[in-house]
């Protein structure tokens, strides 16, 4: 490590910078070369990959079918014990399988990090781990792995199948966990069981109906997603209905269901070849409708027959093992509905603002004080009056505001699709109730509100700060409370990417547990016992984004922890908790039908687990840990306001990520990609986390806590000895510094500083080099604004210096060994430090021209400087064309011996020149996918 406790820091930095120097040297002069350096590191993808695999299966408990099935089996087995023995009733057993207490959701989020090769090998690595090293061997031994990381962005269409890859393996492992439940209840209540209608564990999907902050999904393509969902899931019950037969009245059941199922797949396979010739001719939208209307009777009559069949098959005297199969699709057909998974729709807060604005004559944020009240009355009032319209889909497309586009969408899927499944809306930015009470408005308007879950989003330190005032008046509104009171459900979406984006991800755990604590009192006071309170946990694969990294168990208790599970306990209606999987990283959980059962089964036992804080001496220190919290919010805050922080992101860190999904990587309020940022809030949660690891210090995981630990070092040593919720949150941030290094970032730095560059010059002895180096510290000055930049490296350094002198506790020591990479991440942060310097000191050989372009040459060295190698080199190509122009005369019908205008070519400048630099930046990413393996995640 370039920095590591017991070392000499300052001269290992020093070591290894000039280190990386001496590769950029030796490229320079010809005793390296590119080429070399390729083969070198493209040996190292397949180990790189095998080494994150292992890491990722390391944290399931188990990996076992017949281990898990038996733990499944186990803890169905205990939600009928009495604690003395027995059985509790039957009607109290069936209350608790028959509600929904747990769910898996698959979301869209750009961490497809893996190439095809890449995603491929993964696939046949997941789907032989449960049989141990050797079955793996044989899986992947023909499998070549030629980049690991993306080359170009998937389509959303791709993204879809990934998606669909990781639902189906979800179904499959829920279908499976309530054929065990009906196995288990025939056991022990056997003359009730066949009563029982279990809908306990979901899976749901907004991969496709994501509209917060893109517009590239317009209604059409939503539709044909959901028409795909309901072909796909049709096809799951027509094939688990193939496997199975019956006889008699039952055979006759049977045929009537699998008749069901057909006259539905035939009706959506019309519906979706009509979509499809309308998205492909621009025919009319009235045969679309027309078809859909026409199909709608049929739809219904189909869905009743197969609901009185299944009713009256399972009443029948059958085989115990058929009876279970039949049982178990009809449960899947109950509580998944018509389509592949539930549907989750986002939309965000501006959105819902820019469709209400006119109606209201709204000209300024419904946030602002001296208004608030206004416009709180105004949209309360529209709720008194508001009348259910009705649409079509003509309607649909004439619709330019992407809110109300969206709750039609939602009154065309109840009305064509599925009325009894519910849809969740899910709100991102939803700092005031004015938001959510617009969403209520358009939702009564279209006629959905009893369809539709209208679930807020807290992610921002406001947000999360005032969510539960911005509840307590939701439940002030009688409109609100009487929505909710009939959905008999909220559900609130926590979001611990973003949050760990501003405070730190340390300070979010904890606003986000603080904030839940805070709702389950307001349930309590407002005596909303028969509502059910839904927390819906959203992060990402990494330490910065909130996945924990020690097992997969952790995970969860880590995003709801024992504390705030213990109160919902004592709720008069059990709460449900959802979790979510980011796309694509987090599909690799789902990637065979044994991994996503041992995710399932490990998730269900944390979700049912009884749990107690009250002897855990963090929630009794009261003072000392707000002091805590607050210590590192208002470190963290410091730190992303400070602008050496914005540069150090902004300089070259994001010309360091390749391509990983359909989304753009800034905020939907800022311009393109390349513009420079003046704020972190411009740029999204999972690249500035990208960034962060590709910089080789995860500041948002660790930095801060070395400060709030200085502030009362003594009582935090104590305390932590005696608190498992202190312990898992140092333990996170501990985990990130071991996968991190002050002094690599710090080495990242010094290249964009003229100084560095003007010390090499004065230890250079060709003078022609030492112009070239003393150019280029010419051009750096104030680019990239060293000073700021260098004091943000020095608050970063004494923090992380207080950190690791208080690794000296045991626990803490383990995480940090536990957390540390080898050696080989650092040695890839070296060798990508000389290459960009020799991007640099190659770009300094690139010849001047004339000014009759847009552009000057220093203009180009500055995005050169930044790494926007792709595009400078395709202007350069432009301005330097390899092959002299040919004179055509055959065109023009006579012969021109005049070649002033036409060049002779730049053979050598491409050769020695652009393509080496195209080359060097290309490995730059290379590197970017290994370290990306190395660090666990991609943003």
């Amino acid at each position: 490590m370039f920095d590591h406790p017991g070392q000499g820091k300052s001269e290992a930095r020093r070591q290894h910078l000039a280190a990386a120097f001496d590769i950029a040297a030796g490229l320079m002069d010809g005793k390296h070369d590119l080429d070399t350096l390729a083969q070198d590191l493209a040996s190292r993808g397949k180990r790189c990959l095998d080494a994150r695999l292992d890491a990722l299966s390391n944290q399931w408990t188990s990996i076992s079918r017949s281990e898990n099935e038996e733990r499944l089996a186990a803890l169905v087995r205990s939600f009928a014990e009495d604690g003395e023995g027995g059985v509790i009733p039957f009607s109290n057993f069936s209350r608790l399988l028959e509600d929904e207490l747990a769910g898996l959701v698959i979301t869209a989020h750009p961490t497809f990090s893996l190439s095809d090769s890449a995603w491929t090998y993964a696939r046949s690595y997941l789907g032989a781990v449960s049989g141990g090293k050797d079955a793996v061997a044989a899986a992947t031994a023909n499998l070549e792995v030629d980049t690991v990381h993306p080359t170009r962005s998937p389509t959303l269409h791709e993204e879809l199948e990934y998606a669909r890859i990781a639902v189906g393996n979800i179904r499959r492992a829920i279908r499976r966990f309530y054929t065990i439940v009906f196995k288990e209840a025939a056991k022990l209540y056997p003359d009730d069981y066949k009563t029982l209608r279990p809908r306990l564990a979901t899976v749901a999907s907004w991969v496709g109906f994501d509209l917060d902050g893109r517009t590239d999904i317009d209604w059409s393509l939503g539709l044909l997603f959901r028409y795909r969902s309901a072909l796909h899931g049709l096809g799951e019950c027509l094939a688990l209905a193939n496997t199975t037969d019956f006889t008699g009245e039952a055979g006759n059941c049977w045929a009537t269901i699998r008749s069901g199922f057909e006259d539905l797949r035939s009706c959506f396979e019309m519906g979706a070849r009509t979509l499809e010739e309308h998205q492909a001719t621009g025919s009319s939208l009235g045969k679309l409708n027309q078809v859909a209307v026409e199909n709608r009777s049929r739809k219904e009559a189909a869905a009743a027959r197969i609901g009185d069949a299944f009713e009256k098959l399972l009443t029948l005297d059958v085989p115990h093992e058929s009876w279970c199969a039949a049982a178990t699709l009809y449960t899947e057909w109950r509580s998944i509905g018509l389509g592949l998974s539930h549907i989750h729709f986002r939309l965000n807060a501006a959105q819902l603002h820019n469709a209400i604005g006119p109606e209201i004559q709204m000209t300024k944020s419904p946030d602002q004080s001296a208004t608030r009240r206004h416009f709180l009355a105004a949209i309360s009032e529209k709720l008194d009056t508001v009348e259910a319209r009705s649409v079509h889909y003509g309607t649909l497309s004439r619709e330019q505001t992407t809110a109300k586009r969206v709750f039609m969408t939602a009154a065309q899927f109840m009305k064509h699709f599925d009325a009894a499944t519910r849809i969740r809306m899910l709100v991102a930015e939803s700092d005031t109730p004015f938001t959510l009470l617009t969403a209520l408005y358009y939702a009564k308007l279209f006629g959905v509100e009893g369809h539709v879950e209208i679930s807020p989003l807290f992610e921002t330190a406001v947000g999360l700060e005032r969510g539960d005032r911005v509840i307590a008046e939701l439940l002030d509104n009688p409109h609100f409370l009487a929505y909710i009171k009939k959905q008999g459900r909220f559900c609130l979406q926590l979001g611990f990417s973003d949050s760990g984006r501003y405070i730190g991800q340390p300070a979010a755990t904890l606003a986000i547990e603080r904030f839940k604590l805070r709702v389950i009192r307001l349930w309590k006071a407002r005596g909303l016992g028969d509502v059910q309170l839904l927390f819906f946990d959203t992060h990402g694969e990494s330490i910065g984004r909130g996945a924990y990294p020690e097992s997969l168990k952790k995970r969860f208790l880590y995003t709801q922890p024992p504390r705030v599970r213990q109160w919902l306990a004592e709720l008069e209606q059990p709460e449900k908790h959802e979790v979510s999987f980011q796309g694509g990283e987090g599909f690799l959980w789902f990637l065979a039908e044994d991994t996503a059962l041992a995710t399932l089964t490990d998730f269900l036992e944390v979700r049912f687990d009884k749990y107690s804080a009250d002897d855990d001496p963090f929630y009794d220190e009261k003072g000392w840990s707000l002091d805590f919290f607050l210590t590192l919010v208002e470190y963290q805050n410091h730190l992303t306001d400070h602008k050496g922080y914005v540069r150090l992101i902004d300089g070259i860190g994001r010309s360091l990520l390749y391509p990983t999904g359909s989304r753009s990587l800034r905020r939907q309020s800022g311009g393109a990609v390349h513009q420079r940022l003046e704020r972190i809030s411009q740029i999204r949660a999972i690249p500035h986390n990208a960034v962060l690891q590709q910089l080789g210090y995860l500041a948002n995981s660790c930095a801060g806590l070395g400060t709030a630990i200085a502030r009362s070092p003594d009582l935090f040593e104590a305390l932590h000895a005696k608190s498992d919720r202190l312990q898992m949150v140092t333990n996170l941030a501990v985990n990130a510094l071991a996968r991190s290094d002050v002094g690599v970032i710090e080495s990242y730095a010094k290249i964009l500083s003229p100084g560095y560059w003007l010390d090499r010059s004065d230890e250079t002895p060709a003078t022609a080099r030492r112009e070239q180096l003393r150019r280029l510290s010419k051009l750096l000055e104030d680019l990239f604004e060293a000073d700021t930049v260098d004091a943000c490296i020095r608050k970063l350094r004494r923090d992380a210096g207080t950190l690791t002198d208080c690794i000296s506790e045991e626990a803490m020591e383990a995480a940090f060994d536990d957390g540390a990479p080898d050696a080989e991440l650092f040695e890839l942060h070296q060798i990508r430090i000389g290459l960009i310097q020799y991007i640099y000191l190659k770009a300094m050989e690139i010849p001047r021209f004339s000014t009759r372009f847009d552009f000057s040459l220093e203009e180009l060295l500055v995005e050169l400087l930044h790494l926007e190698v792709p595009d400078t080199i395709t202007q350069l190509r432009k301005i330097f064309p390899e092959a002299p122009f040919e004179s055509n005369d055959e065109v023009y019908g006579e012969e021109t011996t005049y070649e002033g205008g036409a060049s002779s070519g730049y053979v050598a400048a491409h050769r020695e020149i652009f393509d080496k630099l195209e080359l060097a930046y290309g490995l730059v990413l290379e590197i970017s996918g290994l370290i990306a393996l190395k660090a666990g995640a991609f943003g």
